[in-house]
């Protein structure tokens, strides 16, 4: 790996959402959905976290019906997640737990409302975008 490259990815990994994204996909192969109802974060910004992760190499897409898939390249998986699986492993087992639970609900199928309710019932914190358009709508009333 070049100098420049490494840069890059340490710039993605810089933010708390893409790491938390690449985190849960070392776990398993995740849509949208799935990743939605674990961060408890929008899907227009989950969407927007993976294609920066794509444009680095650090996910891929597999389309499977209407869902879109995304999973770790495997020469990306084998030089990295041993590296987090050192670093972040109390991070590693708590998401691998979300991440279980969200696939027995199958939540791609579920509506957004169920999405929410699901991610609540789970104990999963609202996102940093929720929360700041929460504030900003306190500042406003």
């Amino acid at each position: 790996m070049k100098l420049e490259e490494a840069i890059k990815i340490f710039r993605v990994f810089s933010d708390r959402t893409r790491l938390k994204i690449f985190l849960m996909l070392l776990d398993s192969d995740l849509c949208v959905g799935e990743l939605m109802t674990v961060l408890q974060i929008e899907q227009s910004l989950i969407s927007h976290q993976l294609k920066i992760m794509r444009q680095v190499g650090l996910v891929e897409g597999r389309k499977s019906g209407r869902w879109v898939f995304y999973r770790i390249p495997e020469a990306c998986r084998k030089e990295l997640e041993p590296l987090f699986r050192n670093w972040l492993k109390d991070e590693l087992i708590a998401g691998g737990r979300w991440i279980k639970a969200v696939k027995e609900k199958k939540v791609c199928s579920l509506s957004l409302a169920e999405r929410r309710r699901l991610g609540q019932a789970l104990g999963l914190e609202a996102g940093t975008a929720v929360k700041r358009r929460k504030r900003v709508k306190k500042l406003t009333d």
